[in-house]
């Protein structure tokens, strides 16, 4: 059973009325439904479009002369014509595909979290709604279904991704089920091909990292512009802050200030983040204790600037407000682009870094200098053991972690084994011990084990 069928999009019959399209300016759209069209009338220079949906003509001026733009123009509308179904009583019952889908993604907005619904949301409307659009959704069978994977593969789009697709498609189908709309869910085909790769996530050694922050502090010293932005010393706080903080890139879109307490126990000070989650959960992130410092000196850079920070205001490109944060996203990962180009690292080392390799330098350094758990770590990241074991841990070897695998419980961690030498009790000496302390270029901090001297 599928939807009723247009009238026929050409008239038979010519009329006096100047609205009427004419007969040889009709085209259709290549890989949409016949029944959208766009025509030209004699009321007007410009073309116009029409769809049939719902029973009805839908018809709108392009305000175009050129066929290119009035052609994008009126897949524009066609999609905004099938997602803007008013959802009322009248619709309740309604069973097109369409209309489901636009139900469904009004009444999960809420109970997802935004960047899988901005993902779903996508998939749906750009491949989705376009093969299914007004067919009634108790009538999409297996064969359909399984023509619907064949076209995407034809399109070059990955497994993985055709995967997820088809779980968007299962979610509206469930929704359907769940209101009645239809009995049972059709049968779903198989996904064949490599889902997914495991890839290894570049990071930097603490050379590089020290390295990286001193190219940042060298451009903005000689006050470097990318594509008219100028990168100042914000730049290498964001890289420390980053680094010392365990975050992604995307929570530097929500960060504010209000988000940030110091913390303290005894001597020890160090700042606890519990901003929005931006990806999975909203556990406090500890950060080390290095990022009291760094988040100081970036205030003192921001009053020195005349920003005046505010408890509401972005710790980050403040200057980009909420509408406008995805660009900031996109003039920082030009700038540290810029940064990582002046450092030569990628091309001595084939390395491919991006915003987020700050965050793998960041899980990597804890486990290669540190000596915490991974489920410890995993926790304070926002992430799980299994996704550091699968990406960010890829690259650790056994030599790496040897130090902590031979440490032991309450004791410091084992040395590089020297000569020994046999002495007696006469040669025997008091001791004390001391902790070296030194502090990077760049804002790290790090604690040596304990110095044994000798007195003689």
């Amino acid at each position: 059973m599928t939807s009723k069928s247009p009238p026929s999009t050409q008239s038979s019959t010519p009329s006096k009325n100047r609205l009427t399209p004419i007969k040889e300016t009709f085209q259709t759209i290549r890989g949409y439904p016949s029944s959208l069209v766009i025509y030209k009338s004699a009321a007007s220079r410009f073309y116009w479009v029409r769809c049939y949906f719902n029973g009805k003509y839908k018809i709108k001026t392009t305000k175009s002369e050129s066929t290119k733009n009035a052609k994008e123009f009126a897949v524009k509308f066609y999609k905004n014509t099938l997602l803007s179904t008013i959802t009322d009583k009248s619709s309740d019952r309604n069973k097109q595909f369409a209309v489901i889908g636009n139900q469904f993604f009004k009444s999960n907005e809420r109970n997802s979290t935004s960047s899988t619904y901005k993902s779903d949301y996508n998939r749906y409307t750009q491949h989705i709604l376009k093969e299914f659009n007004q067919q009634e959704i108790d009538t999409i069978t297996n064969s359909q279904i399984s023509l619907f994977v064949e076209k995407l593969y034809d399109t070059g789009i990955k497994p993985a991704t055709i995967k997820h697709h088809i779980i968007v498609l299962r979610k509206i189908m469930k929704f359907a089920i769940a209101n009645d709309l239809m009995s049972h869910l059709p049968v779903f085909p198989r996904i064949t091909g490599k889902l997914q790769t495991s890839l290894k996530r570049d990071y930097l050694t603490v050379t590089e990292y020290d390295l990286v922050c001193e190219c940042a502090e060298k451009l903005s010293k000689k006050k470097t512009t990318v594509q008219g932005v100028l990168l100042t010393d914000e730049m290498k706080y964001l890289i420390q802050f980053m680094v010392n903080s365990f975050i992604r890139p995307s929570d530097l879109r929500v960060l504010r200030h209000k988000h940030i307490t110091r913390k303290e126990d005894g001597a020890s000070q160090w700042l606890e983040l519990n901003h929005p989650a931006t990806k999975t959960n909203q556990n406090p992130v500890q950060s080390m204790p290095v990022t009291v410092h760094i988040y100081d000196r970036l205030l003192k850079f921001q009053k020195s600037s005349g920003k005046s920070p505010k408890l509401s205001d972005f710790v980050f490109f403040n200057e980009y407000d909420e509408r406008h944060r995805d660009k900031m996203m996109t003039v920082v990962a030009k700038l540290f682009k810029r940064i990582v180009k002046e450092s030569l690292i990628e091309e001595k080392t084939d390395k491919k870094l991006t915003l987020y390799s700050l965050r793998h330098s960041a899980i990597m350094f804890r486990l290669t200098l540190g000596q915490v758990d991974t489920l410890s770590l995993a926790r304070n990241a926002r992430t799980s053991q299994a996704m550091i074991d699968k990406f960010y841990a890829s690259h650790l070897t056994t030599q790496q972690t040897r130090r902590q695998l031979h440490a032991f419980p309450d004791s410091p961690t084992p040395k590089k084994s020297s000569p020994t030498r046999k002495v007696t009790k006469k040669t025997i000496k008091p001791i004390k011990s001391a902790t070296k302390t030194t502090k990077t270029r760049t804002g790290s901090t790090r604690t040596g084990s304990k110095v044994v001297l000798s007195k003689d």
